[in-house]
């Protein structure tokens, strides 16, 4: 049986204007942002190619002004078949995407909109779509609301039209839809979006951080730059190219995407840092989503404008300009290492491998909270790194 797929990237209902709305962060849809370090729009991509799907046609606006966003950082997406589209415009590419699929020589398509996540078991789905002789199957969660998946037979062009005709709010002929017993991130808000980072860190889905486990609990995507002095706190998970800076700590389930920085002495706890977002110096960021110049405040529901990039500053920089400091970076460590041999110094220890012991979050929550009014006659190390001392919390 061939199975074809068509996936939508476009905001729920009639609204897709590209105003700030539901399942968008700084008007970018939530399809195209990391999460442990793949965009949610490539781990639904790698669901359906594990699936067997023998093509997929993937809709969306990639040509927005957060350009960088909407690019794929796998090579093996370069052949994935994709259809420009917006506005009005849209729902009617949809369908012209429907008869391309049949022309292919599908028997069934997968439409799904990301939209909401949802972990289906495709396999399940199609056998009940036709133990069931639907022309038109709706995927729905525990409650009965749809989950905007949809499985159509390849005779059903009146069913489709119906479909997207409607935005993926009615069906021509209603059928015995299919209930998802598994995980449901419904991915409105900068909530949603950091709970499914932190359900991946705990192993409450099927999200798996994108890097190397290099201490338990703790991920990392090389090439990250983590400095020896910094304090990373299991669970966390740090992106690729992300610099965490002296003295900073990571702790609490904390997510640094690619990109991101963290600057000396701030500490981030139970937040997520989104792509090229950079973190100011001596900061205490907890509970919140960064990004965008933005900061998503998770407990009070609230969002502040930071247009200070000191504070609060993002860097979104081309491939060309990314691969060029890449290489700068790398000639300058190379020349670094040349002049150490030529002149006999020791070398310093960096990078991801040489994490302190701090690393370890039994030891790191039992620490007792010291002042500078308690360090005793031994503890003069202790002064320079006074910032990082302090347990953990508000």
């Amino acid at each position: 049986m061939d199975i074809k797929a068509i996936v939508l990237i476009t905001r729920p209902g009639k609204n897709i204007s590209g105003s700030d709305t539901e399942e968008t962060l700084g008007g970018v849809s939530m399809a195209y942002l990391d999460v442990l370090g793949l965009p949610i729009v490539e781990r639904i991509l790698m669901k359906l190619r594990q699936f067997r799907v023998s093509n997929t046609i993937l809709m969306g606006n990639f040509r927005t002004a957060d350009g960088p966003f909407t690019r794929f950082r796998s090579s093996e997406w370069l052949s994935l078949q994709r259809i420009e589209s917006r506005g009005e415009g849209f729902w009617r590419a949809a369908e012209g995407a429907f008869e391309k699929c049949l022309q292919g020589g599908a028997d069934l398509v997968l439409a799904l909109r990301i939209g909401p996540y949802a972990e289906i078991d495709y396999e399940e789905l199609i056998q009940h779509h036709i133990n069931k002789h639907c022309s038109v199957t709706a995927v729905v969660d525990r409650n009965g609301k749809w989950l905007d998946t949809f499985v159509l037979n390849a005779a059903a062009r009146a069913d489709a039209g119906a479909l997207f005709g409607s935005r993926m709010k009615e069906l021509r002929k209603p059928g015995e839809p299919f209930r998802v017993t598994g995980y449901v991130n419904r991915l409105r808000d900068a909530r949603d979006l950091r709970r499914l980072a932190v359900d991946g860190l705990l192993q409450k889905n099927s999200i798996q951080p994108h890097g190397t486990q290099i201490k338990p609990g703790v991920w990392v995507h090389l090439p990250a730059r983590i400095h020896p002095r910094a304090r990373v706190v299991a669970p966390a998970f740090i992106g690729a190219h992300a610099r965490i800076r002296a003295s900073a700590v990571i702790t609490r389930a904390s997510v640094v995407e690619h990109h991101a920085e963290v600057d000396c002495g701030t500490v981030v706890e139970d937040s997520t840092v989104l792509p090229f977002t950079g973190l100011g110096a001596g900061l205490e960021v907890a509970h919140s989503v960064s990004g965008f110049h933005r900061l998503y405040d998770l407990q009070r529901h609230t969002q502040v404008e930071i247009m200070d990039g000191k504070i609060l500053g993002m860097k979104v920089l081309s491939p060309i300009v990314r691969g060029a400091g890449i290489a700068r970076e790398f000639f300058a460590f190379k020349l670094k290492d040349i002049y150490r041999g030529l002149v006999k110094l020791p070398s310093r220890r960096t990078g991801a491998a040489d994490l302190p012991e701090s690393l370890d979050t039994a030891a790191a929550l039992q620490s007792p909270v010291m002042g500078a009014q308690e360090q005793g006659p031994g503890s003069s190390d202790l002064a320079s790194q006074l910032p990082v001392s302090r347990r953990y919390g508000r």
